[in-house]
């Protein structure tokens, strides 16, 4: 038997040496990306990517046991190599459709990332040439790259299923993407026709914005030039500062240098509207900032940007557990940008304390660093998530556990209070939330109800189902675990809910999305799915079939907190928007889309050609736009009419902005009712609102 060991983790090294290419070895040891998760408006508290599939390694546990090593300290490689595993099953469900990555780009990723992470975790020797110190990190990197890819093969999605989520801190390998924002309704000059949205086209290095509006803005504007030479990175929705900070706008991104460099640059994006002799217009600029001013140096690897007591405050995890250091400690570090009387230290929080060490600081770079709010949406605290870190009895600290054994099925989480002078109120916890839950989302419930982390799932039947490539039988579920206000330790059992949906499949493939609205005290959660049509069949095989319509339903509902703190839904509708894709063939908005189908078929454009072949005729270009609306990204947000404020859904047509659309809905009287609007394009045949019977 040993023997037999011996020989497979020879032969999997050679082939895994053999098979991938080698790493150009960055000098620097820093960690690799921890994924994110981007705001597209003010309303929105969450967005629950993933597909309801969880997160983690998918070596085979008998490929994990004949492959691979033990290490030093018994723990399995599926958790030291976690955070790498992690965005790669993000790239592999969503990078095609929001990035342009190719399954070759997401293990690329993987294989950086497993190198990274292989110098974070093991020290090796006493050699301070980072060049030297982690020369077999490179083959297990490789290693980790075989083992992922024999266990996942086939799972990766490409424009048949891959949908919209945005992940990527440091989007550096992405070029030629859009993605869509929507701006506070108090920037918006002509609320009536502007949509409030504002999509942004990224593509070498530079930048072109889109207005939505009815009628249309003028597309012909120039591409700007990404400053500083910078990755280029998405702007996210903050909110304002008020007083001497206001004049920081509502978009801003954080940006890196590269891998090598963690300092964070922060880029406002600002919109001006302008006076033109032809049609009003809005234009995007850079304005320039003090490097002393819009910088921070922050040694970490995830970065978040938060407004804390009025100012916009960087809030950075750091480890610090790197070759050129001997600390071992995780902390939350804190820094002011641009502040009014001059940039003024703010207090650190090490999550053990000042004097108690947190070993296997990596585990706790795997999941997102997320915020909580209070009632009227200031972040008051910070979570931090790891897996294989066990907490003390009485919640005083984290305690060492090489081994890791729990950490398919517990996480450990520390909740620390943000603003200066709060040492001391940290609460450190588990739950029992299992990779499958993962990712997990912070979200506000109702008025003076809390705070809860929120994880999409399936059964566990169903989860097999859905894995090796079947539908599932029974609706997604949600598990929901509270946080007590009074920082009392929570329940690490989950409440467990059924999403009310109509059919069990096809509402998680897109992200759901949980929003709060100023017209309700509950949170609302939008559920979007494209309908199935006969562009592909139950088995995901086009059709030839020809067929001119395809439906997009959007569920909102209500996630209501009873007296006895338990959850449920409520109030649940369903809109249902059909799509006529011969008219949005046809339409103006789709010239460059038809010109981009004949060089693809015929190599070559002119109008006779058209002509001779019309584009409604061509299955292949209405496909693509069925694939297209499958990748759109959703919005929900806000929008102030005349009658009062409305909750309008947005659909980014994927690669194509001009070809969005946006439905509005009314709160009356505690009921939803579809709004008509001028505004929907002309390829959309209708739009209805009915209310489901399945609140729980």
């Amino acid at each position: 038997m040993a023997l037999t060991l011996i020989v497979c983790r020879l032969f999997s090294g050679m082939a895994a040496e053999k098979v991938f290419p080698d790493l150009a070895q960055p000098e620097e040891t820093e960690a690799p990306s921890t994924f994110t998760t981007y705001r597209a408006s003010l309303a929105t508290e969450a967005i629950l990517g993933g597909q309801g599939t969880g997160l983690n390694c998918s070596i085979p546990k008998l490929m994990e046991k004949i492959a691979f090593r033990p290490a030093d300290d018994g723990s399995a490689i599926s958790l030291r190599f976690r955070q790498a595993c992690v965005m790669h099953d993000l790239c592999y469900r969503h990078g095609y459709a929001t990035y342009g990555y190719t399954q070759a780009d997401c293990d690329s990723q993987l294989q950086q990332s497993a190198y990274r992470l292989c110098r974070q975790i093991n020290r090796q020797g006493n050699s301070q040439d980072p060049l030297s110190a982690y020369a077999a990190c490179e083959h297990e990197a490789k290693e980790v790259l075989l083992g992922v890819t024999l266990g996942g093969a086939g799972s990766f999605h490409s424009r048949r299923s891959s949908t919209w989520f945005e992940y990527d801190p440091q989007p550096g390998r992405a070029d030629d993407y859009i993605v869509g924002r929507a701006i506070p309704q108090e920037t918006v000059s002509d609320p009536g026709r502007d949509f409030g949205v504002r999509t942004f086209y990224f593509r070498r290095n530079t930048v072109k914005m889109r207005v939505l509006a009815t009628p249309p803005e003028s597309s012909r504007v120039d591409a700007l030039p990404f400053p500083g030479v910078l990755v280029v990175t998405p702007p996210i929705v903050m909110e304002r500062p008020s007083g001497e900070d206001a004049a920081l706008p509502p978009l801003v991104s954080l940006a890196r240098n590269s891998y090598s460099d963690t300092s964070v640059h922060l880029i406002p994006f600002a919109i001006a509207r302008q006076e033109t002799s032809q049609r009003p217009g809005h234009a995007l600029s850079f304005p320039g900032c003090a490097q002393d001013v819009c910088s921070q140096d922050a040694d970490a690897s995830i970065n978040k940007l938060a407004v804390i007591d009025n100012q916009p405050v960087l809030v950075s995890l750091t480890h610090r557990g790197v070759l050129s250091s001997n600390k071992t400690t995780v902390k939350i570090e804190q820094n002011a940008f641009m502040p009014g009387g001059g940039r003024k230290p703010m207090t650190d929080y090490a999550l053990n304390g000042p004097s108690t060490s947190v070993h296997n600081q990596y585990r706790f770079l795997s999941h997102d660093m997320l915020f909580e709010r209070d009632d009227v949406g200031h972040i008051t605290h910070a979570l931090v998530f790891a897996r294989g870190v066990e907490v003390s009895a009485d919640g005083r600290q984290f305690m060492r556990d090489d081994r890791g054994e729990n950490y398919a099925t517990r996480v450990a989480v520390a909740r620390q209070r943000l603003g200066n002078g709060h040492t001391g109120e940290i609460q450190r916890f588990f739950l029992n939330a299992a990779e499958t839950d993962e990712p997990l989302s912070s979200i506000r419930l109702g008025k003076a109800q809390g705070t809860a982390l929120l994880g999409l799932t399936w059964s566990a039947a169903d989860l097999r189902r859905i894995e090796n490539g079947k539908p599932a039988n029974h609706p997604p579920l949600v598990k929901i675990w509270r946080l007590p206000p009074d920082g009392a330790r929570p329940n690490p059992a989950p409440q467990t809910l059924s999403v009310p949906v109509p059919v069990p499949n096809g509402y998680i493939s897109l992200p759901p999305i949980i929003a709060r609205l100023s017209t309700q005290d509950a949170p609302l959660m939008i559920l979007t799915r494209v309908a199935p049509d006969r562009w592909q069949s139950e088995n995901t095989r086009p059709t030839a079939v020809i067929t001119d319509t395809l439906a997009i339903d959007f569920v909102i509902t209500s996630l209501l907190t009873e007296a006895d703190g338990k959850n449920r839904f409520a109030h649940s509708y369903q809109l249902r928007c059909e799509i006529s894709l011969d008219k949005q063939l046809q339409s103006p908005e789709a010239s460059s889309l038809r010109q981009r189908a004949y060089r693809i078929r015929y190599g070559r454009y002119n109008p006779t050609l058209e002509a001779q072949n019309p584009a409604w005729q061509l299955n292949v270009v209405k496909s693509d736009l069925a694939r297209r609306w499958r990748m759109s990204q959703p919005i929900v947000s806000e929008r102030q009419l005349a009658d009062g404020p409305v909750m309008a859904l947005t659909m980014i047509f994927n690669g194509f902005p001009a070809m969005s659309f946006q439905a509005l809905l009314k709160a009356e009287s505690g009921q939803l009712r579809y709004f008509p609007a001028d505004t929907l394009p002309r390829f959309i045949n209708s739009c209805s609102l009915k209310a489901l019977a399945n609140d729980q």
